[in-house]
């Protein structure tokens, strides 16, 4: 409570800043969404970075990451030169008697060491975490007072980074965010020394991280970056994009330094294209990884470089990289496995081979984080990349089993998983066509598991898109034909499951049981058998022609079935 009490103080205490208005903002004539002329000079560019003190001056730096993207506000304020703004470094007799007071407080070194003792404490085992409140608090301090608390409070931060315990890592990087957020006003020559001591720090931080605490510095770095324009911290976004997957310090540790990237460049959003494009380009040859770990952040990496590639009315094609690209290289990589009939396993030892591995063993080393991008981005991103993963079906139903048991391996539970997720996906009208394209030609395969799973896809598609499907006859035709060929499938495993399917079409009047249907499964129930005649003794050749069988079951299974919502609605009467 004190903590927040203070903090609270602060913000009280805090100087308000000159803002003025910039110069008219052409806008497009009509709604357009996205990357447009009129607001590339938002945008993170490595060859305009403000790297003096001139550049940093003249530089308009906006702070909200909404501004711009979809329109501009009526009258867009920034802030002053530094020149119109109060008075940085104040001496004490300069400053107001409250602020003397805290000044007085924390200019003690024995308040400092005691205050920094009792921040790195351990309050409760294995449930402490990062604190909003002691950053505010750390915040104000350096936002309020400059860098006049930090020759104080840096040898702590030396002696805490390097620390291993839960409870120190977290108070340096509760210290470190309120810095990164304090410094918003400081003048460029306080700014570039600052960084020149953290980006040291920070190094050693990272490759002190633990278990218990790369959390805390994925919260301390998104906490620095969320409303801060990129350009302001270009310092930080150049060290975190240094080799983050290196081999340092093991598996673990390039997992953490990637969801530490990660933390920052998401605040950004639509604002760091080149950024993103950097770090895919690093991260593709690194996509065969054989550490789960690492290729489950990957995976979740991707997820974020690709999340500004929507496909939505009135938006502008991104800057950011684009799924349709990568997507493409990645078809070329897997090629081994497209093409291919054998049966794909999980062979691949969670260890660095010596030498270099076939064709085949990359492709289901990069399979398997491509799988772990697209069960990410399923919960995460803002549309459906439909088009693009349509491609990746085929693949999946393949290596996707149609039983759970303890024996299948990580790629075919990824695999299930995925398709799982893929079909609950929003479609949109032009898609459907395209999408019973592709679930009929993989239909037609010869692998009896993909024609299984494709009718596992086919319920939950249409039920996730049951009034967009039905909006469309010629769509409900072609699901009705699939459905209908299946159940003529030679594999009774097939037909089972496409009457379930057919039944629950039913239940829902997706589908009706019209005159042709029904007089379709009873012309099939009339198939002629021949009589079985007496076989000689030890013969296992059936006489029954085992298409006319399949016919006849298809038949029964369809009237059967058609039973089912009848009995609901007989029961509810």
């Amino acid at each position: 409570v004190a903590i927040a009490a203070v903090a609270g103080i602060m913000k009280q205490l805090k100087r308000p800043h000159k803002k003025v208005p910039v110069s008219s903002i052409p806008e497009p004539d009509e709604v357009c969404v996205g990357d447009r002329p009129d607001n590339q000079w938002l945008l993170y560019d490595s060859t305009r970075l403000p790297h003096s003190q001139q550049d940093w001056e003249d530089c308009h730096f906006v702070e909200k990451t909404h501004w711009g993207y979809y329109s501009w506000p009526q009258k867009l304020m920034v802030y002053a030169p530094p020149k119109d703004q109060p008075k940085q470094g104040l001496t004490r007799d300069e400053m107001n008697e409250r602020e003397q007071i805290v000044y007085d407080h924390f200019s003690d070194p024995a308040f400092i060491d005691k205050l920094i003792k009792f921040l790195s404490l351990e309050d409760r085992k294995g449930k402490d975490k990062f604190s909003p409140r002691r950053f505010c608090l750390f915040k104000g301090l350096f936002r309020n007072f400059g860098d006049a608390f930090l020759p104080l409070l840096w040898p702590h931060m030396e002696r805490l980074v390097v620390d291993t315990h839960e409870s120190a890592q977290r108070c340096v990087a509760e210290i470190i965010s309120g810095l990164i957020r304090g410094s918003k006003h400081w003048s460029y020559s306080k700014v570039e020394k600052l960084w020149a001591m953290l980006c040291p720090l920070l190094r050693r931080a990272l490759s002190n991280i633990t278990v218990e605490t790369y959390a805390d510095w994925g919260t301390c770095i998104a906490t620095a970056c969320e409303s801060r324009d990129p350009r302001k911290l270009h310092w930080l976004f150049e060290m975190l994009m240094e080799s983050p997957v290196n081999g340092e310090g093991g598996s673990f540790v390039d997992a953490c330094r990637l969801y530490v990237l990660q933390g920052g460049l998401a605040q950004q959003e639509w604002r760091v294209p080149e950024l993103l494009h950097r770090l895919l380009q690093y991260l593709e040859p690194k996509l065969t990884q054989v550490y789960k770990n690492v290729r489950e952040r990957i995976g979740s990496v991707l997820t974020y470089i690709f999340m500004i590639d929507v496909n939505l009315p009135n938006t502008q094609p991104t800057l950011s990289p684009r799924i349709s690209e990568f997507t493409e290289r990645i078809l070329v990589r897997l090629k081994p496995l497209l093409d291919g009939d054998e049966e794909i396993q999980n062979h691949v030892i969670e260890e660095n081979g010596a030498g270099e591995q076939d064709e085949r063993t990359q492709a289901i080393k990069l399979l398997k984080t491509v799988l772990k991008w697209l069960m990410t981005s399923a919960g995460r991103s803002f549309s459906s990349a439909v088009p693009q993963q349509l491609q990746l079906l085929p693949l999946l139903f393949k290596i996707a089993p149609v039983e759970n048991d303890d024996s299948y391996d990580e790629l075919k539970r990824d695999a299930k998983t995925c398709l799982s997720l893929m079909s609950q996906g929003l479609l949109y009208p032009e898609q459907i066509s395209e999408v019973l394209r592709t679930l009929k030609k993989i239909a037609g395969s010869n692998s009896w598991h993909a024609r299984h799973s494709v009718l596992t896809y086919l319920q939950i598609m249409v039920f996730y898109n049951l009034f967009t499907f039905m909006s469309n006859q010629k769509s409900v035709s072609d699901v009705r034909g699939l459905v209908m060929s299946l159940l003529e499938d030679e594999q009774l495993e097939v037909r089972e499951m496409a009457a379930t399917t057919l039944s629950g079409f039913l239940q829902c009047n997706f589908l009706m049981m019209d005159t042709a249907m029904q007089a379709h499964f009873e012309a099939l129930c009339k198939t002629r058998l021949p009589k079985r005649r007496r076989r000689e003794l030890g013969s296992v050749v059936d006489t029954i022609p085992s298409a006319d069988l399949v016919r006849r079951h298809a038949g029964v299974l369809g009237l059967s079935f058609f039973l089912l919502p009848r009995r609901g609605a007989w029961g509810s009467s």
